[in-house]
């Protein structure tokens, strides 16, 4: 079944393994936004704007290239270099994403899906930030039906300054019309270091539905980010070895391990 925009609400889940055992866990939401839909979501919805200010946005500088490439014209780029043919007309793209909320947004991660004409899903990019204002996004083909749920890529960009870069990760995804299942196990040698997931249930995509998110989860932009570093406050407190953000200059994008 073909996706559509929408609402999923539920719980952010982290498991630390790794030096000393941590555990948290908070309820947040996030948009699953038909990138063809933008203009069309702006004119319908008074809570929701493209590209403008609204309680709740999507801007295209937040993602991607952020050099005024479009969203869509970057994503046709990655699909080349992937050597995955879809006409230019027939890609469908979608983003699961924190929206903007009165003008600000931090995504620690976004993913994109890509389907051709048929709703097959042909891409995975997990789009990831950091708190230095540094993100990096790990391009996953997708061959077989099998492969949105086990895929592995290496580590490539510094995000938490408790954890270093030789690591792995195990991405597992799963979306459609009725939830999200999202999991990332990172690992190094096989050793279990992390476990994060997110797993939420679909909500119609209406200013109501957004009027009453905006009540429960007041201010979620601070949320998230006073919960990122509170979270790294509590693993200083517990004398978990700090790693320094490494100097060593990597491209903002990666195709493979």
């Amino acid at each position: 079944m073909a996706l559509t925009t929408s609402i999923y609400e539920g719980p952010v889940v982290h498991k630390r393994y790794h030096q000393k055992k941590h555990k948290f866990k908070y309820n947040v939401f996030n948009l699953l936004l038909n990138i063809d839909d933008l203009s069309a979501l702006d004119k319908k919805y008074k809570l929701f704007s493209y590209n403008r200010f609204n309680l709740f946005s999507f801007h295209d500088k937040d993602h991607g290239k952020k050099d005024g490439t479009s969203i869509r014209g970057w994503m046709l780029e990655i699909l080349d270099n992937c050597e995955i043919k879809i006409s230019k007309d027939e890609v469908k793209i979608f983003c699961l994403c924190y929206p903007r909320i009165l003008g600000y947004v931090f995504n620690p991660i976004s993913v994109w899906s890509v389907y051709n004409k048929e709703n097959i899903l042909k891409l995975l990019i997990y789009e990831v930030r950091n708190t230095f204002g540094e993100d990096h996004s790990y391009v996953v083909k997708i061959t077989n039906e099998k492969d949105r749920l086990n895929h592995n890529r290496k580590k490539r960009f510094h995000v938490s300054p408790f954890i270093d870069l030789n690591a792995s990760y195990n991405f597992s995804t799963n979306i459609n019309n009725k939830k999200v299942n999202l999991t990332i196990k990172q690992s190094n040698n096989g050793n279990q270091i992390l476990i994060a997931s997110f797993n939420g249930k679909s909500k119609k995509f209406s200013d109501r539905n957004l009027f009453l998110l905006f009540f429960k989860y007041p201010l979620m932009t601070l949320k998230v980010i006073y919960g990122i570093h509170i979270q790294a406050l509590f693993l200083w407190f517990k004398r978990v070895k700090f790693v320094p953000h490494p100097k060593n200059d990597i491209s903002n994008i990666s195709y493979r391990d």
